[in-house]
């Protein structure tokens, strides 16, 4: 082969090769670009009213105070240990009087709340789908509803596995547009759990935030490498917005896995929740500064107290629910079916408007979320924050919370509410473990504390 040749063939395998390059950029480029379009399709889905989520959420605006806790007490939270005999109960109330079949059932998750691989016969023993028959209209009310209940695990289901769960509910042949979904978790005794609460080591929050350090002993439970199969939680009054997700241990000697840290497990103490008594109508109760019948809605309005902003105040200790709320009716026997919806309106009062974001009523009567139906709108004409929710007659604990511009779910209750380490909490541990070889997540530990025990 000839000089020229050569020459001739190495020009040509030059564009040859720049056009293949080419070819595979514009192919990578395309490729990109149609993944990033179909992951803002599945992002843009989220928004969609029927979109599963594995959180506390409702899906259908008739659907009204779904409630899920121990069958001990309204204030238990939705957590029981596996194989113990300990029930949750299920309740809700659907304004569409006209009795409708509604089903249920399970998704088995793992500890970041995403499904689990786990099939339904790998967690369940008993009906992997099962109607709800428990139902009652209301009594005498100004809103008529009815009521559903659910007791769980029962002689038709019983959880073979721990972790946690997400019950889904929906009307017969519509699994794909659940009315709503709720969180519980199921855990096995494993591990030993010991909890220090105390102020934050750091001099700069030592006022203002609350410290969480705690040792794990698994003794007699095997745990071979801590750092890559243990995902630790601590959440502060059960609440999800502001849990510590994925803490490692920062000692380990032996079986103990110390969790001593400065920072990594501060929480903001927060202050003592605001609260309101609705379980009577019939008299002014506590914080209600007067209730009126409206004749126009055919519904009571119950105007509260008007409230202050409190960052700037001194910390006093008072009794509350740590965020809970309670439904009862004191003139009543059964207070699920007998009552009433209440016109609640609360009122911020004397206050400047934030110019970085959106205050929000905020509790677990908001499922700890940022809803529109719990936005407080501005008035300037009182220079006030207002709104009104119905709400179940009861007594309800609640705060101020500022969601600040950008913040998809965070909110910053001090700024209205003030942040004092003296504040009364309850703080949760929950340990999962994966074990090697295996598709799911266990929660072998669970322990919970409350800031005024020594």
């Amino acid at each position: 082969m000839n000089r020229a040749t050569i020459e001739i063939f190495l020009i040509l395998f030059f564009f040859i090769t720049i056009f293949i390059i080419n070819i595979s950029f514009s192919y990578s480029k395309s490729y990109k670009k149609d993944k990033k379009i179909a992951e803002f399709i599945v992002d843009d889905d989220y928004f969609k009213s029927n979109f599963l989520r594995y959180e506390d959420y409702v899906y259908n605006e008739n659907i009204k105070t779904v409630l899920l806790h121990n069958i001990t007490s309204q204030l238990t939270n939705p957590i029981i240990p596996l194989d113990a005999g300990e029930i949750l109960k299920l309740s809700f109330d659907d304004f569409r009087v006209q009795p409708r079949d509604y089903y249920y059932s399970f998704i088995h998750c793992n500890a970041n709340w995403t499904p689990s691989d786990l099939k339904n016969n790998e967690f369940i023993d008993g009906y992997f789908e099962d109607i709800i028959f428990d139902y009652h209209y209301s009594i005498n009310t100004d809103i008529p509803y009815l009521n559903y209940q659910l007791t769980f695990p029962n002689e038709h289901v019983k959880f073979t596995k721990s972790g946690n769960y997400i019950i889904k509910v929906y009307e017969i042949e519509k699994e794909s547009e659940p009315i709503f979904t709720k969180r519980f978790m199921v855990h096995e005794n494993q591990v030993t759990i010991s909890v220090d609460t105390k102020r934050a080591t750091s001099v700069e929050h030592q006022f203002s935030k609350q410290e969480v350090d705690f040792k794990i002993d698994h003794t007699g439970y095997q745990i071979l490498d801590p750092f890559r199969s243990l995902n630790v939680v601590v959440m502060q009054n059960f609440r999800w917005d502001n849990a510590i997700f994925n803490l490692q241990p920062r000692y380990i000697k032996d079986n103990l896995l110390d969790f001593d840290y400065d920072e990594e497990n501060n929480f903001d103490g927060n202050n003592e929740f605001r609260e309101f008594d609705l379980k009577s109508i019939r008299y002014q109760t506590m914080n209600v500064a007067r209730i009126e019948f409206n004749n126009e809605k055919k519904i009571n309005d119950a105007f509260l107290v008007f409230d202050e902003n409190r960052s700037y105040k001194k910390y006093y200790t008072r009794p509350d629910l740590n965020g809970n709320f309670l439904i009862k009716r004191n003139e009543g026997e059964n207070s699920l079916v007998e009552a009433d919806y209440v016109n609640v309106h609360f009122t911020l009062a004397n206050v400047v408007p934030f110019s970085d974001g959106n205050l929000y009523l905020f509790g677990k009567f908001t499922d700890w979320k940022f809803k529109e139906e719990f936005k407080m709108k501005y008035d300037s004409t009182s220079s006030s924050y207002k709104n009104e929710v119905l709400l179940k007659q009861g007594y309800y604990n609640y705060v101020y919370c500022l969601l600040k511009d950008g913040s998809k779910n965070v909110g910053d209750i001090s700024a209205v509410e003030g942040s004092h380490m003296l504040t009364e909490n309850d703080y949760f541990i929950l340990v999962y473990h994966r074990l090697p070889n295996q598709i799911y997540d266990r929660l072998i530990g669970f322990y919970s504390v409350n800031t005024n025990e020594k």
